[in-house]
């Protein structure tokens, strides 16, 4: 059996050569975006998602399969990404999704949405809902009482 550790979006995750160990810059909860919502657009920010998986037994071998799923206040999902978590020879596995741009034509809670598929004959299984707050703003706060003192 396999256990979901966590979920983390961020600007940039790298992971060391020597250590293995992995830091994640920016994670990103909200998004502000200085704009009115429009059909189809696209945010061009990469983006990066990673999770961490382990063994529910550290003495058991697994392998499963997990699927992201970027889906919309609306409940529209915006395709998703499948990748392999072996864990076969390791007790932690990491899968990294890197996106150059995300799909964002409505304010609110946006999710990626974590499945994993451990046994194809049971199907998906829900692990995580990670949060994305966006944001649509004419002007940020403030911005309108400094372009006033701007001009005088």
């Amino acid at each position: 059996m396999i256990d979901h550790i966590w979920t983390v979006a961020c600007s940039r995750a790298v992971i060391d050569s020597a250590s293995n160990n992995v830091s994640l810059e920016s994670v990103i909860e909200q998004i502000t975006i200085m704009a009115e919502p429009a059909p189809d657009a696209m945010l061009p920010m990469p983006l990066d998602v990673m999770t961490l998986w382990a063994r529910s037994d550290p003495n058991i071998p697994s392998k499963g399969r997990m699927r992201l799923t970027f889906v919309s206040p609306s409940g529209k999902g915006h395709g998703h990404k499948e990748l392999d978590v072996d864990l076969t020879t390791v007790e932690h596995y990491r899968t990294l999704i890197r996106f150059s741009g995300l799909p964002l034509s409505e304010p609110g809670r946006h999710i990626f949405r974590v499945e994993l598929q451990e046994d194809p004959e049971r199907g998906w299984q829900p692990v995580a809902a990670v949060p994305l707050i966006t944001n649509f703003v004419e002007r940020l706060p403030g911005e309108a009482e400094l372009n006033k003192d701007q001009q005088t």
